[in-house]
């Protein structure tokens, strides 16, 4: 496998790493909007790089499922409903993440008010990422079965 066609994943992979590390990064009293900050720079980031992600791996691994076992062709139109799925998932946990920012702005010293946000800021990212991942290894699979599955002898 080529250095081009793997760098997509890795620079997804460790993006998501960077997101997954400010989410889970503890908030320190009075430092929510750091907190804020570094998850919105490290989603920002994700959502360029999902993207190229989808464009440049995902739905070129899909054609080639679709062109290798049109018998899977189901299978691609379900992922292709997934990443539109997920494309609703990332935008509403940038959502989320704009909401708590505003708030942060607001509380002055009172950060504690924002704790069941931030928590659910923290979830929904942390699910993001779990689901974007689960769906990569499913295209991955998808094409390894497409490319690889036995199809019996034809007589």
């Amino acid at each position: 496998m080529s250095t081009t066609a793997t760098l997509p994943g890795r620079v997804l992979n460790d993006t998501s790493m960077k997101l997954e590390a400010a989410l889970l990064a503890p908030s320190i009293a009075g430092e929510m909007g750091s907190w804020v900050r570094e998850v919105k720079q490290a989603a920002a980031t994700l959502a360029t790089d999902w993207t190229r992600e989808q464009n440049c791996v995902l739905h070129l691994q899909y054609e080639q499922i679709a062109q290798t076992d049109p018998e899977m062709l189901s299978q691609v139109q379900q992922m292709t409903e997934a990443d539109k799925v997920l494309s609703a998932e990332l935008i509403g946990f940038h959502e989320q993440l704009q909401h708590l920012e505003e708030a942060t702005a607001h509380v002055d010293w009172q950060e504690s008010k924002l704790a069941a946000q931030q928590k659910r800021v923290e979830s929904a990212g942390l699910q993001l990422l779990m689901h974007m991942k689960k769906h990569q290894a499913t295209a991955g699979s998808l094409l390894t079965e497409a490319v690889y599955r036995d199809r019996g002898v034809k007589d």
